[in-house]
């Protein structure tokens, strides 16, 4: 008898052995069919959810529905059924992680000191970024073919724009600085992030230091228009 093949369904992930022909349900003893009841379905729902949670971290967004039921052990039919597609589970998993963004920022705007919340910010979306490689590559719009990105600029820009907006009436930030400038650092954070996390994870927080030591040199605010360069639109 031939043997199949496995499925290597990504390099990263374990193969999924194929099985000639259509799936079927699996028949009990007595040769009735499972029937499934919404426990079942809800079970299956929390389980995706978090299995994909863990692939997504680690994997990034690249990974396939077909690598999350292979990872869970689950059937790729019980995941469509499920997520019909990848874009519905990103948007349902990062919905809390967005939510968390836009609290960090809103919290960064009402600390009493200005600089140390702009910095808090920073920071706390960077290490957000540094443990999860879905979310990093979602906020730099890799999310390709999904609403995701979309989603998170507008669940985020608010917050960030109040976040700018009292940094630059504290003088923490040059006079120029835009909202959208603040993506951008966070662009270049979870660069670093990236290329530096099997070497030394933190290294981010030495550049978060220089970027805000920069910011605040007497010579770095000249007035307007001292911002080389034009601003970076989100759209």
């Amino acid at each position: 008898m031939e043997t199949v093949p496995p499925v290597v369904v990504h390099p990263l992930l374990p193969a999924v052995p194929r099985t000639p022909g259509p799936l079927t349900p699996a028949p009990l003893a007595s040769g009735t069919l499972v029937r499934r009841t919404q426990r079942d379905a809800d079970r299956d729902r929390a389980r995706i959810m978090e299995t994909a949670r863990e692939v997504f971290a680690v994997y990034g967004l690249d990974v396939t529905l077909e690598d999350i039921a292979s990872f869970g052990g689950l059937s790729v039919r019980t995941v469509r059924r499920a997520f019909p597609t990848r874009d519905e589970l990103i948007e349902v998993l990062f919905e809390q992680a967005l939510g968390d963004l836009a609290t960090a920022a809103e919290k960064a705007t009402e600390h009493p000191d200005a600089l140390l919340g702009f910095l808090g910010f920073l920071s706390e979306s960077a290490q957000m970024q540094e443990r999860n490689s879905g979310l990093r590559m979602l906020l730099r719009g890799e999310s390709t073919g999904t609403q995701a990105a979309e989603t998170a600029r507008t669940r985020l820009l608010p917050g960030l724009t109040r976040l700018v907006e009292r940094a630059r009436e504290s003088g923490v930030v040059p006079a120029e600085m835009q909202p959208t400038d603040l993506p951008a650092l966070q662009f270049v954070l979870s660069n670093m992030s990236e290329y530096a996390e099997n070497v030394e994870p933190e290294l981010w927080q030495r550049y978060l230091a220089i970027l805000l030591d920069g910011m605040q040199l007497p010579n770095a605010d000249c007035g307007p228009g001292a911002l080389p360069g034009g601003r970076l639109a989100l759209e």
